[in-house]
């Protein structure tokens, strides 16, 4: 209790006291293009989001309107698993029961395709925005949604706006019951239970930092990532205890720079197309309105690797406590880039793009 008070007078006292400057690409975060390299699992997936793996191989993706389920041993068969009249993002998997989070309607439970139960409300307030969806080792299911304003296709508003109006729900596995457990969060955008079980590791994408909270009462929150160079977003948990993180967009100064200066940030949501808004995208267009392109100049043809970054491609392997161990980068003029979400299956790191619209495979013993 005291922690959380204390922490709450110093965000008051002192509301600029937690921001860090943008980390450098050095160490375990060290530029490659090992991610821009894997290969890519079939055909293109538009709106490629979230990730499930399923019985006997099988995966499930979330692709606009649809789940798809792919199966085979290269993922080869792919068929609709579910259509629903507004998009899908967040999946999670368990005992034959399938969650996905709804733009708008909530998260459904569904087996065999078909919905069995639905959370749409919690403590009173719509559940509209849900991000990612976690199955905990006690059968509920953590769910966090990244805003209370916005659907999670309007993530990018929300960062402009600097909004905190996200929360975490633990609910039971049939959705009967739900709570909250955190609330006035920065679009959490991911969550896992950490390898001992007793915490939730929940991303916080606009403050770029991946948060511990107790699942069995007791003492406050904890930070377990504090400054992360990009905007994280779902996380997997792989052997030996290690977890892989997606980051959906790097941070640049530029961006951090437009966010400082409320004036002009209102002015250009105002008059703007969002597509041409000083901020993080999932892909980039190539088109000569584009923000950044003076520094990202061609010759011969190539765009430069260390351009500023408005899209970009970024996975990381973290240790049991937290910290960065390698990353995996599709870099400026890449095409396999917003990374939203990674799942491990069998030996296997599967890795959706939004931004290039696929499905990537990284083999877990590769780390070259």
């Amino acid at each position: 209790m005291f922690d959380q008070l204390y922490a709450n007078l110093k965000s008051l006292l002192f509301p600029d006291s937690d921001r860090h400057a943008i980390p450098m690409l050095d160490g375990p975060f060290r530029p490659d293009n090992r991610l821009e390299a894997l290969e890519e699992v079939g055909d293109t997936i538009p709106a490629c989001d979230d990730i499930a793996a399923g019985e006997a191989g099988e995966i499930f993706v979330s692709s606009g309107h649809e789940i798809l389920r792919l199966s085979g041993p290269g993922w080869e068969t792919r068929e609709v698993y579910a259509r629903f009249d507004a998009e899908v993002g967040a999946l999670a998997y368990t005992g034959g029961s399938l969650y996905a989070g709804i733009f708008g309607r909530g998260v459904l439970l569904l087996r065999s395709g078909m919905e069995a139960a639905r959370l749409d409300i919690c403590a009173g307030v719509p559940l509209r925005c849900p991000t990612a969806i976690a199955v905990l080792a006690n059968g509920e299911i953590a769910i966090t949604e990244g805003s209370s304003l916005h659907l999670p296709g309007d993530w990018c508003r929300d960062l402009m706006e600097r909004n905190s109006h996200g929360r975490v729900i633990l609910a039971a596995g049939d959705l009967s019951t739900a709570r909250v457990l955190a609330g006035g969060l920065a679009w959490p955008s991911g969550a896992i239970a950490a390898p001992d079980g007793k915490e939730l590791w929940v991303c916080e994408a606009w403050k770029h930092r991946v948060v511990a909270y107790p699942l069995q009462g007791g003492r406050g929150p904890r930070i377990v990532m504090p400054n992360l160079p990009g905007y994280p977003a779902r996380l997997t948990a792989a052997p030996g205890g290690e977890l892989w993180l997606a980051l959906f967009a790097l941070r640049t100064q530029l961006v951090e720079l437009v966010l400082e200066e409320d004036k002009y940030r209102r002015e250009m949501m105002a008059t703007i197309d969002p597509s041409l808004w000083i901020a993080p995208s999932l892909r980039a267009t190539g088109g000569y309105l584009e923000p950044l392109q003076g520094g990202a100049i061609r010759k011969l043809g190539i765009i430069k690797p260390w351009a500023p970054a408005r899209s970009y491609g970024l996975v990381v392997r973290l240790s049991a406590e937290g910290e960065a161990l390698e990353s995996l980068h599709s870099r400026v003029g890449g095409r396999h880039h917003g990374i939203t979400a990674v799942r491990m299956v069998d030996d296997r790191l599967l890795i959706a793009s939004k931004g290039g619209e696929c499905l990537l495979q990284h083999p877990l013993g590769d780390r070259s």
